[in-house]
């Protein structure tokens, strides 16, 4: 009986390291918990969205220090929270990517310092026209670490959007040929630092197949005209961020529009109430991930006269945007 309860007292004290990190339920070494409520519904949407992850570990010094990677099962199994183990006590730097392992981003100086650190597009060329797989970013700074059981929150922003654009004239005797037009998204946004900002000035042209489309107006009146599915980076508030529409003709390209997407859609935030407060146009570009916008052209189409997204209008009073 003795040697018995002695073995049940072996289990008891040592049941985390035993499991292998499968219950985080025990007060029993350092983690970070991964969050993501920066979301339009501010709800915590991690277990749905947040798949295998990368942690960057830096030192006081801004040193890199190693990479731990985790794959989906363990992440789920440990309810969304990374176990970190094996540093040197002291105060580290601790930078979370989730989506970074797809083959559509690649990181350069990850072993250098914190600075160096760059994500970006790992097709080089300027021009993207797949859908961009979901890519995540959570950071803490100056967090000691030590062998007491400790568990920090992370939380996650989201760094990729969806655009489902339509382009359409006003008028129901107007018909748009895909092949006569290009829309875009024109931004500088390909590349980014350890702390989410921005890092190069390299123009990125997100594109895709053009689709035949029809809508119905307010008057039930179908119009004929194109869909664009386009995916782009992080959309910041100041950044150099176009929406162009060009008309191919004869050898040549005549510009439709060219506006700024985050200006625009930024001032919505200012508007939307389900969060209980105004948000300031950063914080709604951060926290919208999904569009829909329908650009509505002259019978000529030679102007953008209104544009709608996510339900909200914005009109031009017919002036040409170039």
């Amino acid at each position: 009986m003795k040697q018995i309860i002695s073995i049940l007292c072996v289990l008891l004290f040592t049941s985390c390291t035993w499991v292998k990190d499968g219950d985080v339920e025990c007060d029993y070494g350092f983690w970070l918990n991964l969050h993501y409520t920066y979301n339009i519904l501010d709800v915590d949407a991690a277990p749905e969205y947040i798949k295998d992850v990368s942690v960057y570990v830096y030192d006081a010094d801004s040193n890199y220090v190693t990479r731990i990677d985790i794959a989906q099962p363990l992440l789920l199994a440990n309810k969304h929270r990374v176990r970190i183990e094996g540093l040197p006590e002291g105060d580290y730097q601790f930078v979370v990517w989730s989506g970074q392992s797809n083959s559509e981003y690649a990181v350069s100086d990850g072993k250098g310092k914190s600075d160096q650190f760059r994500l970006s597009l790992s097709d080089q060329s300027n021009t993207v026209m797949t859908k961009l797989p979901d890519l995540y970013h959570g950071k803490l700074d100056k967090i000691h670490y030590d062998d007491k059981y400790a568990v920090h929150d992370v939380y996650m922003m989201k760094n990729t959007n969806q655009l489902a654009c339509f382009v359409v004239p006003l008028s129901q005797d107007v018909k748009m040929n895909p092949s006569d037009y290009v829309l875009e998204i024109v931004a500088d946004n390909g590349t980014m630092d350890i702390n989410n900002e921005m890092a190069s000035d390299k123009l990125i042209h997100y594109s895709c197949v053009p689709e035949q489309a029809v809508i119905n107006d307010d008057n039930n009146v179908q119009l004929h005209g194109i869909k664009y599915n386009l995916s782009t980076l992080r959309l910041m508030e100041n950044g150099n961020c176009r929406l162009v529409l060009t008309k191919k003709s004869d050898n040549q390209t005549d510009q439709i529009f060219n506006i700024s997407f985050p200006k625009y859609i930024g001032e919505f935030g200012s508007l939307y109430t389900k969060l209980g407060k105004k948000l300031e146009p950063q914080e709604y570009l951060d926290r919208q991930d999904y569009y829909t916008v329908i650009f509505f052209l002259s019978e000529e189409l030679d102007q953008l006269m209104r544009l709608q997204v996510n339900g909200w209008l914005v009109r031009f009073n017919n002036l040409k945007l170039n």
